[in-house]
């Protein structure tokens, strides 16, 4: 991209140098080569400035990704909004913990636990781009790999120990990483799985 705007450069320059010459012929090579350029850099740049936002999400099943990790944030946000019973906790003190009575809601900008004695406990996030992280092993798969991930908030805005990355969804089982800070901390789980509430 560099090249090709410092050659388009130096050919502009050498046209309007060059754009009272005599010979009339010549004049329109150098200017049918200035306009080429223009179109080519018009696409270099439309291409370039497609974002995230322009994804066709039509034919996606928000049901089952198996490489959720790798996908762009609309889509993980699509996967992974609405309500979900948190049915196992894996990792941590305890090792593995089932769970019966506890929900999630996950929102926009923050998602709310509902305990079964009716506590609640709502806790904001912001989405931040990361290296996937275990704090008990390194897994070859997720190894070097960067992946959306939902970073913890406080009401004040405060950044908080941890966060949740999203790996996979399968049959509206949502398969949840659980990256902490500092990481040497071991006394969270780091995998988190939810299984999809369908409301009527």
């Amino acid at each position: 991209m560099i090249y090709f705007c410092t050659h388009f450069k130096s050919e502009f320059i050498f046209f309007m140098k060059n754009l009272f010459i005599r010979n009339p012929f010549e004049r329109l090579q150098k200017g049918a080569v200035v306009i080429l350029c223009i179109v080519l850099a018009g696409t270099v740049s439309s291409c370039s400035s497609k974002s995230e936002s322009d994804i066709d999400m039509s034919d996606i099943d928000f049901s089952n990704i198996e490489n959720l990790y790798e996908q762009p944030l609309p889509v993980i946000q699509k996967c992974v909004q609405g309500k979900w019973k948190w049915y196992v906790s894996v990792g941590g003190e305890s090792g593995i913990s089932y769970h019966d009575n506890i929900f999630v809601d996950i929102n926009s900008k923050y998602y709310v636990i509902e305990y079964g004695d009716g506590q609640q406990n709502t806790i904001f996030f912001e989405w931040q781009r990361r290296e996937i992280f275990f704090p008990f092993f390194e897994d070859p798969l997720y190894k070097g790999k960067e992946s959306y991930l939902m970073w913890n908030k406080n009401a004040n805005g405060e950044s908080l120990a941890n966060g949740w990355f999203f790996e996979s969804i399968k049959n509206d089982t949502l398969f949840v990483l659980v990256d902490t800070y500092p990481r040497h901390i071991y006394d969270f789980p780091y995998r988190l799985g939810f299984v999809r509430i369908n409301e009527k």
